[in-house]
């Protein structure tokens, strides 16, 4: 009877080794992020997000603590074989260590100078997808400043870059296009309007390629036009450069000078006449906010913090605010009101 228990327990335990294998490496996998005393990881990190199937890479300074937050930057990489994500994220060292920011940066499919807009439109989609999925998992492990989140594409990453900072404007506060492609049919006018309130910076070399050039002077074209107040556009010494340097000094004074603002409405909806009581919520990182000026879209304007407000047509209603600190800064923030 002790022999064949004995010889069930060799059969069974070959067959346990690779179930508790299995299970060792998923829960290795799922906690790649801490360190051996189950602190966050810093430095270079390699990881996967397992639900979208998508690799990301992460630079995290060294002074990391969850004591504070931490401004964080998404980073497209140009054309392959060129650039890569890795390549990318270990290009922002110096800068994330400098200015204490947090680098993310996912593999895209639509990194490429070589994308045609208009019919891949669907792998843009996916890559927005993947990234929300990253960026979910990334904001759940470190202690990120929600109004310090950035996106940028150097090269043929311009277009994902410019794509996601348009259709997410609720997560990121800026888009930055580093000597980068840019097309007009990214996104549709809707999808723009909703996002005219966030910053964008484009710059390009003066021997840049050929070609990208012409692209941001169509991109300041693009984004002036369809009302974005904070949109920047420069023309740099040299090539087609990364610019790592003007682009973090860029994001990181508007995240230590510039006001934040957002807006708080009493109901975004209802039958006419419709009356809505809406207040700014604003705060200045290095001064005082000075100013308020309301849009409501019938042509009334107020310069009051708190505001009470009556549409009397049915319509669909953009009401914008602009938020101005003691040192000229503006901050742009926007809600439809729909009144049936």
């Amino acid at each position: 009877m002790r022999a064949l228990r004995q010889s069930a327990m060799r059969r069974v335990r070959p067959l346990m080794i690779p179930v508790v294998l299995v299970l060792s490496l998923a829960l290795l996998a799922a906690d790649s992020y801490l360190d051996s005393r189950g602190a966050v990881r810093t430095g270079k990190l390699s990881l996967r997000q397992e639900k979208a199937g998508r690799n990301y890479y992460m630079y995290v300074p060294p002074a990391y603590t969850a004591k504070r937050q931490w401004p964080l930057v998404v980073s497209a990489p140009g054309t392959f074989p060129f650039d890569s994500s890795p390549g990318t994220r270990d290009s922002w060292v110096n800068q994330a260590k400098k200015h204490g920011i947090i680098i993310c940066c996912p593999d895209f499919d639509t990194a490429t100078g070589l994308l045609n807009v208009k019919a891949d439109q669907k792998r843009l989609a996916r890559d927005d997808e993947a990234v929300q999925a990253v960026l979910a998992e990334v904001r759940n492990r470190y202690n990120i400043n929600p109004n310090g989140i950035f996106i940028t594409g150097w090269s043929g990453g311009g277009f994902p870059a410019h794509y996601l900072g348009l259709k997410r404007p609720e997560i990121f506060r800026g888009i930055i296009g580093r000597t980068a492609n840019f097309s007009e049919d990214l996104v549709d006018d809707e999808t723009a309007r909703k996002a005219r309130h966030r910053h964008v910076f484009c710059f390009f070399g003066t021997s840049d390629l050929a070609g990208i050039p012409e692209e941001n002077r169509r991109a300041q074209f693009w984004y002036t036009i369809r009302g974005f107040l904070n949109f920047n556009i420069r023309e740099v010494p040299g090539g087609h450069a990364k610019n790592n340097d003007l682009a973090a000094e860029w994001l990181m004074k508007i995240v230590r000078t510039w006001p934040v603002a957002k807006i708080q409405a009493s109901k975004t909806s209802g039958q006419a006449p419709l009356t809505v009581d809406f207040r700014a919520l604003a705060t200045d990182p290095d001064g005082k906010i000075t100013g308020y000026i309301w849009q409501f879209g019938d042509g009334d304007v107020s310069v009051r913090q708190s505001v009470r407000h009556t549409f009397t047509k049915p319509k669909l209603y953009n009401v914008f605010l602009t938020v101005i600190d003691d040192a000229g800064n503006k901050e742009n923030a926007q809600v439809d009101i729909e009144v049936k």
